[in-house]
């Protein structure tokens, strides 16, 4: 039986073709043309526009997180008292359930946001617990064991995806990434040359491997040290064309793997020109003492930062933290520390806005979005969902979650 929704859906598709195959025609047409190009192609954005919403409501949480949603369910997590809540698409509850304490599947606060299998159960990748796997009602159905124990947690709280569930000949895996990976020792170039930056573990199994090396042409093998933070992985495995394309947080190029077979190989990188993206220029080794590897205890407290990587049809969305450039550090710093005027804050604040950009054929080009709860999104079947922000004058009870689009600008 067709429904109205599938044949919206059909429709859509169609229609995200189309722009794109106009977009990329409009692109060739700028190339003989080097100045016309430049002209043309700087007036070109996207937008983030709303196609629908959801409202739930009478929900007590301390940190109410949209997650994920599916054909029929919305899923939500209490981060500060690790519950899930599952909807319909309808904003109507359907259960709740809390892991907390000593019992099976506890997971923490610091617990990156779910994601789905294929069978349509929940997982989590949990800096202090491990992996976990639920069914909808809470069933601990897979756990295993943490991969690495960390020296510190760091990151904002946003609805980001940080894991992917991909399948691979014929196989079901879950990507991921800890804050760290590796047993230090001693923090040196040997502690960069031997770090491999995901992992890929077997849901079946439960074997977990390690992959991707920094790359030879990368910062980080230039023989100095950098805050973990700037060396934390963001990425997307695209299935149908078998390639992973990865970021790492405070270096703006993208790298591209084919991953045909076990082990993913490096086809090409390209540089970003992301506006106000300021990288770290890292340590001497002998200036990062053990078990100090994040960017405050180092001197870096407005690093630049990529926070998401992911593609919605064949265009890249990139989202990131811009940081001061040298001229502008002391002002930033004269805000952090309450001694600048209101003036001054609000530039400095307007400059802190974190940005969006869409990557096309090589090129980048600014994307509108409207306000979202913790500047996040989360981008689901070419999709994107974000939460309405809360209200600031009282605790809120009853949240919005919208369900949008990308599109070219007019």
């Amino acid at each position: 039986m067709i429904t109205n929704k599938r044949i919206m859906r059909v429709f859509y598709n169609f229609y995200r073709a189309t722009l794109l195959l106009v977009f990329s025609a409009f692109l060739a047409s700028c190339q003989g043309n080097e100045s016309s190009k430049a002209n043309d192609s700087s007036k070109l954005a996207f937008e983030i526009v709303v196609i629908d919403s959801v409202q739930v409501e009478d929900v007590l949480a301390s940190l109410f997180l949209f997650q994920y949603a599916t054909e029929e369910y919305l899923f939500f997590r209490d981060a500060g008292a690790s519950k899930i809540f599952v909807f319909d698409r309808t904003g109507k509850p359907v259960t709740e359930w809390a892991k907390t304490g000593d019992v099976p599947g506890v997971f923490s606060m610091v617990a990156d946001n779910l994601s789905l299998t294929p069978e349509g159960n929940l997982l989590i990748t949990d800096k202090v617990h491990g992996l976990i796997v639920f069914s909808r009602e809470g069933e601990v159905l897979l756990q295993n064991r943490v991969y690495q124990y960390q020296t510190g947690f760091h990151g904002f709280i946003n609805i980001f995806r940080k894991n992917q569930v991909i399948g691979k000949n014929g196989k079901t895996y879950v990507l991921h990434h800890l804050d760290l990976m590796d047993d230090i020792q001693e923090v040196g170039q040997a502690f960069f040359e031997k770090r491999m930056n995901l992992l890929m573990t077997d849901l079946e199994t439960r074997e977990t491997k390690q992959l991707i090396p920094f790359p030879n042409e990368s910062k980080f093998l230039a023989g100095l040290a950098y805050p973990f933070e700037d060396f934390r992985p963001r990425f997307f495995f695209d299935q149908s064309k078998e390639k992973l394309y990865l970021m790492f947080q405070n270096e703006p190029v993208l790298y591209t793997y084919s991953w045909k077979g076990e082990i993913p190989v490096l086809e090409s990188s390209q540089r970003l020109e992301l506006d106000e993206f300021y990288e770290n220029e890292g340590l001497e080794y002998g200036q990062v003492p053990y078990g100090v590897l994040n960017g405050t205890q180092l001197g870096f407290p407005f690093p630049s930062s990529i926070e998401s990587l992911e593609m919605v049809g064949e265009v890249f969305l990139i989202h990131y933290k811009p940081g001061p450039s040298p001229s502008a550090l002391p002002d930033w710093e004269k805000v952090k520390n309450g001694s600048a005027d209101e003036s001054l804050k609000i530039s400095v604040r307007q400059q802190q806005q974190w940005k969006t950009v869409a990557l096309v054929d090589g090129k980048v080009f600014p994307v509108s979005r409207p306000a979202m709860w913790n500047d996040s999104y989360r981008v689901i079947d070419e999709e994107l969902w974000w939460m309405k922000p809360l209200s600031k004058d009282k605790e809120d009870e009853s949240f919005t979650v919208y369900r949008g689009k990308l599109q070219l600008m007019d």
